[in-house]
C-alpha cells in the first residue's frame, strides 16, 4: 500500500514540473513577440458582440432603397397580350413589367434580360386574353421610395401594381403556392337546350342552374385531366390533377344579358384545361353529349373535347397556406395575406376587366359564335362505330323533337340534314327567297323550326349570313390553325 502512495507521489510531481516548464516558456515568448504587458492605461477592448439567444425578438433589415426579396401583387387585363409570360416579339404582360422595374431603378437593365438573376418568378401563367386580378410575381428588388406609385406611372392602364410584402429569401411565388383559384364570366344562353332558339333576352331556369352544378361535380377530386390539355399522355404523372372546388354563382343580369360566373379551385391546372372543363359542361348541358364523356376522359382513350373562349377566364387569387403557417406566424415575416388590397383589387376588376368581357361579349358575340362550332366535334365516338357525321346525332334528335309541315322549306331543311349541319338552336341569320328566287336580305330568321313555327331574331345585331355551300370540316379545320398560330 504504502509503495503505491509513493508511486503515484512521484508520478504527479512529474506532471506538476512539466507544467511549470511550459509557463515559463510561454513568458519568454511574449518577451520576444514583445506583447504590452497589462498596466493601468491601456487602451479599452472593444467586447465582442454576444450572440442572440433563442426567444429574442428578431426584426428585418431596413426596406427603402435596400434590395429584398418581396411577394408583388399585379392585377392587369390580358385583352390584346400573349399571356403574361415575356415571349420576344409579342407584347406579354411581362415585357410591360420589365422595363417599368428597370425605369424605377428598382433592378438592373441586365437583370430584366435575364429574370433568373433577380430570382424572378410568376406564382401562374395564365395563356393569350386571359386577365387576373390577383397574379403574384416573387423578385428581388431595391424597394425605392414610392414604389408602387412610380411603377403605376410607367405602366399601362390595363396594368396595375396593388401591393408588396416582403418575404423570406427562399420565397418562390411558384412553388410556395399551394392552390389557385380561377372564375369564368359567360352568359347563360350557353347552357340553353340544343333546340331552344336564343337571344341576348334569353333567360335560364333554375333546373338548368342545378344541372350544371351536377356536372361541375364529377371534376372534383384527382383524375387524370390528359385530355383536357394537348402533349400530355395518360401515363404521364404530370396529367394528374386535384381539383378542391367547381361552383355556379346565380344568374345576374349585365347591360341586358344574363350572366353566370363559375369558380374553380385547385392544386394546379395544365394547358387549356379549365376552357375544356368548361367546353365539355355546356356541351353536356346543351345535350350534345351525355355525362359518361367525362368518364371516357379519365380512361386512356382520346377524347375529342371542346375548348371554350378565353375571354371570361380571370385568375383570381393565389393561395400561399404552407407558406403562410411556417413563416406567417413566426413574429418576423408578413403573412402573405392580400386582404387590405381587397377594395382596389375589386375597384380595377369591375372598371376594366368584368365592363370588358361584358362589352365584347355583346359587340363580338364571342360564346354565341363558339356554340356554333359544338355541332363539329364527336365528343369522343369513334367513327368506325358511330355516325359517318358528329352532327347526325343533334339532326336524327332536332327531327324528333319538330314536327314542321311539309313545306317547301321542311324539304330543303332535311335535304340539308344530309349534305351538311345545320345551324341548331342558335339565332343564325339566313337569306329568304321568295317564289322567283330573289333574295330578301331586309328578313333574318332562325333556321330551327321549332313546334312547327319560324321564330323571327329581335336582335339588333345578327350573324352574317350562312351560306348553303359552306364547307363545315375546312370550316373546323381553319379555325383550329388560327387558334394555333395564336398560340
Amino acid at each position: 500500500m504504502l509503495r503505491n502512495l509513493i508511486l503515484k507521489f512521484k508520478e504527479s510531481t512529474k506532471i506538476s514540473s512539466k507544467f511549470f516548464k511550459m509557463a515559463e516558456s510561454l513568458a519568454q515568448a511574449e518577451e520576444v513577440i514583445g506583447k504590452r504587458p497589462a498596466t493601468e492605461d491601456h487602451e479599452p477592448v472593444v467586447p465582442k458582440k454576444k450572440k442572440k439567444k433563442k426567444g429574442q425578438p428578431v426584426t428585418l433589415g431596413p426596406s427603402e432603397n435596400a434590395k429584398r426579396k418581396i411577394a408583388l401583387l399585379v392585377s392587369y387585363n390580358g385583352a390584346g397580350y400573349y399571356g403574361v409570360q415575356i415571349n420576344r416579339g409579342f407584347a406579354t404582360i411581362e415585357s410591360e413589367l420589365f422595363p417599368a422595374l428597370v425605369k424605377i431603378g428598382a433592378i438592373q437593365p441586365d437583370h430584366a434580360e435575364t429574370p433568373s438573376k433577380m430570382w424572378f418568378q410568376r406564382g401562374s401563367r395564365t395563356d393569350k386574353g386571359v386577365s387576373a386580378v390577383g397574379q403574384t410575381f416573387s423578385l428581388k428588388a431595391k424597394l425605392v421610395p414610392d414604389f408602387v406609385q412610380k411603377m403605376n406611372e410607367n405602366l399601362p392602364e390595363k396594368i396595375r401594381i396593388m401591393g408588396y410584402i416582403r418575404t423570406t429569401n427562399a420565397f418562390d411565388s411558384k412553388n410556395f403556392c399551394c392552390s389557385r383559384t380561377y372564375m369564368y364570366m359567360m352568359p347563360t344562353f350557353s347552357f340553353a337546350p340544343v333546340e331552344k332558339f336564343i337571344t341576348n333576352e334569353y333567360r335560364t331556369g333554375p333546373e338548368i342552374i342545378e344541372r350544371v352544378r351536377e356536372v361541375l361535380k364529377r371534376f372534383l377530386g384527382t383524375h387524370k385531366f390528359h385530355n383536357f390539355t394537348s402533349g400530355v399522355k395518360f401515363s404521364d404523372a404530370c396529367a394528374s390533377r386535384y381539383m378542391i372546388k367547381f361552383e355556379c354563382s346565380d344568374p345576374y343580369v349585365r347591360d341586358g344579358v344574363e350572366f353566370v360566373t363559375l369558380h374553380v379551385k385547385g392544386q394546379s391546372f395544365m394547358l387549356h384545361q379549365i376552357r375544356k372543363m368548361i367546353g365539355i359542361t355546356i356541351a353536356i348541358v346543351r345535350g350534345y353529349c351525355g355525362e359518361n364523356v367525362i368518364d371516357k376522359c379519365w380512361g386512356p382513350v382520346q377524347v375529342d373535347v371542346p375548348k371554350a373562349p378565353g375571354l371570361g377566364l380571370v385568375l383570381e387569387e393565389l393561395h400561399f397556406d404552407g407558406y403562410n403557417k411556417k413563416f406567417g406566424c413566426d413574429g418576423i415575416h408578413d403573412p402573405i395575406d392580400w386582404t387590405p388590397f381587397r377594395e382596389s383589387q375589386e375597384k380595377f376588376k369591375e372598371e376594366h376587366i368584368i365592363s370588358d368581357i361584358v362589352a365584347q361579349e355583346k359587340e363580338d358575340r364571342v360564346m354565341f359564335n363558339w356554340m356554333r362550332t359544338l355541332q363539329f366535334h364527336n365528343f369522343g365516338e369513334p367513327r368506325s362505330e358511330g355516325s359517318e357525321k358528329p352532327w347526325a346525332n343533334v339532326a336524327r334528335m332536332l327531327r324528333e323533337k319538330s314536327s314542321p309541315p311539309p313545306t317547301e322549306q321542311t324539304t330543303d331543311t332535311a335535304a340539308q340534314e344530309d349534305g351538311e349541319p345545320p345551324i341548331v338552336g342558335d339565332s343564325a341569320a339566313c337569306e329568304v327567297k321568295d317564289s322567283t328566287n330573289s333574295t330578301v336580305p331586309e328578313v333574318t330568321i332562325d333556321t330551327t323550326v321549332s313546334e312547327g313555327t319560324t321564330d323571327v331574331i329581335h336582335n339588333s345585331t345578327p350573324v352574317s349570313p350562312v351560306k348553303a355551300d359552306t364547307e363545315p370540316r375546312s370550316e373546323s379545320t381553319s379555325d383550329l390553325s388560327a387558334e394555333s398560330a395564336s398560340r
